[in-house]
């Protein structure tokens, strides 16, 4: 069954929107995917056989309008008697978020933008939202999917107020629509013996 944080991530995807759909692509280019793996986005080409280029660039984008170079190859690229692929992993694309690349053939111009939702951590070693919560909050650790958790929430005075236990992770939905308004602590313990802990409020 679909849980909430899954329904919410597909929802911010959608809502980013996959740019790609329409775009006319490169005629050097005759393959172009991107691949959300777990550590980072696999990005894949292919180029025409007889079509050859000077140097190659991968650039990423947060917006899908001001991009940056994230990789580059020098030399010549393709070859004029086979296709030939590439492909190079980003290890750091923006967390909890829509990327979107694109690649530079030399001078012969710029392939579509596509994009990918890289709904994973990279860089935080947790992220709680929304935060203020007003009905659910999600928590995101940084643990290995199907990870066991458990979590608990104290209120002001330290009362336990919430309890889960065995939590497929890294994510997590935290119920806090029947808590009182005001600030709380979490603590997420894992069966390898990792503990992540922050606070929250509530509205």
């Amino acid at each position: 069954m679909r849980n909430w944080t899954t329904t919410l991530l597909l929802s911010l995807a959608a809502i980013s929107g996959p740019v790609e759909a329409c775009a006319q692509e490169h005629p050097f280019l005759s393959a172009y995917a991107l691949t959300e793996l777990p550590d980072g986005v696999l990005v894949n080409w292919t180029i025409h056989g007889g079509s050859t280029c000077d140097g190659q660039e991968v650039q990423r984008s947060t917006d899908s309008l001001h991009f940056s170079v994230v990789h580059t190859i020098q030399g010549i690229c393709g070859s004029p008697d086979a296709s030939t692929p590439y492909t190079w992993f980003d290890p750091s694309p923006p967390e909890l978020s829509r990327a979107f690349y694109r690649l530079k053939l030399g001078f012969d111009g710029y392939s579509s933008v596509k994009s990918v939702f890289f709904a994973q951590l990279n860089a935080s070693e947790q992220r709680f939202f929304p935060n203020p919560a007003s009905n659910v909050a999600t928590l995101v650790v940084d643990a290995k999917p199907n990870t066991p958790l458990d979590l608990s929430v104290f209120d002001g005075s330290g009362r336990l107020v919430v309890r889960l236990t065995g939590v497929n992770g890294p994510t997590v939905d935290v119920p806090v629509r029947q808590l009182p308004a005001g600030l709380y602590t979490y603590r997420v313990s894992t069966v390898a013996g990792r503990s992540f802990s922050g606070r929250f409020a509530k509205r």
